[in-house]
């Protein structure tokens, strides 16, 4: 038996999916949504490092004419934005598919189905963010669909912030996607236990992020190469 794999279909209908996965059918097409939602995750961490977004301590080596330190900055910069994103999209689909299965006893290869809406889902929002930015002529740090801009009236620190700037709405759409495809390999009677997981795990994400986030990388190459 096969599925023909429809990335929209199966999203909108996660039983056909997840009874297909479960019975063992051979998925067609599958691979080849992975290569591109791989694709597209490139795409976007490129054009907005290309854009500038992230390369603000760069400007000066520019308005000092130091132009060659400045390209070499880009271009470590941007070499450095694509390794992030192989790296993000390996996280995504390979780590947290890991930490899943350890928590639920599900099948890796069953979750990294779930997990690869999750990074799709998680670069919509990026791409969002980029087309935002780009019209209105700058970026900032916080995202806009998260509760960090309203906090930053209250405080500056800039794990709060950027640890909360990772809880969006989207988080929460990636967290209703897990859930609802991976509840149903599961006993009912775990599914609450299920939730509390999964949130935590993003909560867990969250902090993490925003101790690395704190960090200021980007003055660290800069004076690295000055």
């Amino acid at each position: 038996m096969f599925y023909n794999y429809s990335f929209f279909h199966s999203l909108f209908h996660p039983s056909t999916l997840t009874t297909a996965v479960s019975n063992s059918n051979e998925i067609r097409g599958y691979k080849r949504r992975v290569f591109f939602v791989l694709l597209f995750t490139l795409a976007v961490f490129a054009v907005q490092n290309i854009w500038g977004m992230g390369t603000s301590s760069f400007s000066h080596l520019f308005a000092t004419n130091d132009a060659k330190t400045y390209f070499t900055a880009r271009m470590i910069s941007f070499i450095a934005t694509l390794i992030w994103a192989g790296l993000f999209f390996i996280f995504h689909y390979f780590f947290v598919s890991l930490i899943l299965f350890m928590l639920t006893e599900v099948s890796q290869k069953w979750i990294r189905k779930v997990q690869l809406y999750v990074v799709a889902t998680l670069m919509i929002e990026k791409l969002i963010l980029f087309i935002v930015f780009y019209i209105v002529g700058y970026a900032t740090n916080l995202n806009f669909f998260s509760v960090a801009p309203l906090v930053a009236k209250v405080t500056n620190e800039d794990f709060v912030l950027f640890a909360l700037n990772q809880l969006t709405i989207f988080s929460v759409l990636t967290i209703i996607i897990q859930y609802t495809f991976i509840k149903r390999w599961m006993e009912t009677s775990a599914h609450k236990q299920l939730l509390t997981r999964i949130i935590g795990i993003h909560v867990l994400f969250a902090i993490i992020i925003g101790l690395l986030s704190a960090l200021p990388l980007q003055d660290w190459i800069v004076r690295g190469l000055s």
